[in-house]
């Protein structure tokens, strides 16, 4: 007995069931004052009915959306997103929440945009992975907003995070290519994100791992990657928007590893590498971060650091459905980082 034509209403459960609108109201907000007995008939003669509850109703009265804002600032190249979106999408809708997913793709303008939008549209809290422009954030933090940012942070920023261990990737990364018997290993990194914390702390994995093996730390080894443009895949333009990578790879002594500081990334240095006619790994050795899907499929398949980037979706959603259900003092701080794994492949020798 399914209504298609007309929107059930609570005063046509009440019929059928023979109870008050308000004893329907109570049994479907799980209320204890209604039975478990009633409240189960209630709500398989709700279920019958094809009644759909009004979810913006419910949110004037209880103040709350149950509807969660995702910040997307970074570019939509490959399965990062995707494996967040897979933890914390099933997660919200375990606790009753739907998500809203807002790509700004590196535009603090588009951030800031989706977040008032958002607002005005009663999201109850954001998940961020952020732009790059901390007032947006201290804007929303002096509101006493509710977001959790994920993958990454503002160390000038108290605020709710999951992220990786970072330190301890860059770390496993640079021992593993030491434990290969290199001692000339470069740090590429992409330069848009050269002050982001999840670079900065590959970086400082990789700079301890150096000094507690007694190499030297060569500052002509950090070495900038320029992405422009992320479809461009033609290998003399990526050589000539990186001069300092082609420059660095033609030199007599030229590193023998590259720890390079994301996995897309890495992907853009096999062309470059390749288009000087190096071989990978007998001439250099490539290491990467994350673990996405797509350096399990370039060839060779490349070693990298695995990050747990699906757990890392459900414990933000966790965290910030927590705080706006105030499990969570707003005023507490929870920052939470989740241990890497390193995943051997074929890219080092």
């Amino acid at each position: 007995m399914s209504s298609i034509n007309k929107r059930v209403k609570l005063e046509d459960i009440a019929k059928v069931a023979g109870v008050s609108k308000m004893t329907v109201s109570l049994a479907l907000r799980d209320d204890p004052s209604i039975s478990t007995g009633t409240s189960n008939k209630i709500k398989e003669i709700a279920a019958d009915l094809g009644y759909i509850p009004n979810r913006m109703a419910q949110g004037l009265n209880s103040g709350r959306s149950h509807t969660i804002g995702l910040l997307i600032g970074g570019l939509l190249h490959d399965d990062y997103q995707n494996q967040f979106i897979k933890g914390a999408i099933p997660y919200a809708m375990e606790r009753g929440y739907t998500v809203s997913i807002g790509p700004s793709e590196c535009d603090s303008k588009v951030e800031k945009s989706l977040i008032d939008r958002y607002k005005n549209m009663m999201v109850d809290g954001f998940l961020a992975f952020h732009c790059n422009e901390v007032e947006t954030y201290k804007q929303l933090q002096k509101a006493n907003f509710p977001f959790v940012f994920y993958t990454k942070y503002f160390e000038e920023l108290e605020a709710d995070h999951v992220v990786c261990d970072d330190f301890l990737g860059g770390y496993s990364m640079t021992k593993h290519l030491i434990d290969l018997g290199h001692q000339n290993i470069a740090f590429v990194y992409d330069d848009y994100l050269e002050s982001s914390s999840e670079v900065v702390n590959r970086k400082r994995g990789y700079l301890q791992a150096l000094k507690d093996n007694g190499l030297p730390i060569n500052e002509s080894l950090f070495v900038p990657f320029h992405l422009a443009n992320y479809n461009q895949t033609n290998p003399d333009s990526l050589c000539g928007e990186n001069p300092e990578l082609t420059d660095c790879l033609k030199q007599p002594n030229r590193p023998t590893a590259l720890f390079v500081c994301n996995d897309i990334t890495a992907s853009f240095v096999y062309i470059i590498v390749k288009k000087l006619k190096l071989s990978i790994p007998e001439d250099i050795s490539i290491g990467g971060f994350e673990g996405v899907y797509l350096g399990s499929i370039i060839d060779p398949p490349l070693t990298t650091i695995s990050t747990p980037i699906e757990e890392m979706g459900r414990k933000a959603c966790e965290i910030l459905i927590d705080k706006i259900e105030g499990r969570i003092p707003l005023t507490e701080k929870v920052r939470i980082q989740l241990e890497p794994a390193l995943l051997i492949r074929e890219s080092t020798k």
